[in-house]
């Protein structure tokens, strides 16, 4: 996942700045790098709680997890895993569509 870090010499010196460079992050970002991060924390959540993701995150939609932070950040991280596996799963069912049409296409 991208991330900006700054100091006080390197802070963007406007919104502008700050969203090119937030721009040129997300652009060079790799989902399936974020995939793999992202799951690798969820594994912290799940050893550290004794109960794996998908069940954890049933309970905590219909309430029954509680709202102590840690709880709060496991579902965030469930959430945005899940998005971006999504993500993956659309990118590659649109790759493996376009590819054989663009096969048939004469050059």
């Amino acid at each position: 996942m991208p991330t900006l870090s700054y100091t006080h010499e390197t802070m963007p010196k406007s919104s502008e700045e700050f969203q090119r460079q937030m721009a040129e992050a997300m652009a060079a970002a790799n989902p399936i790098d974020d995939l793999l991060e992202l799951a690798a924390d969820l594994r912290c959540f799940e050893e550290k709680h004794e109960m794996a993701s998908d069940e954890f995150y049933s309970g905590f939609q219909t309430g029954k997890m509680g709202d102590d932070l840690d709880i709060m950040e496991w579902a965030a991280v469930y959430d945005l895993y899940l998005r971006t596996r999504r993500e993956i799963e659309v990118a590659l069912m649109h790759a493996s569509v376009q590819s054989p049409v663009l096969e048939l296409v004469p050059a």
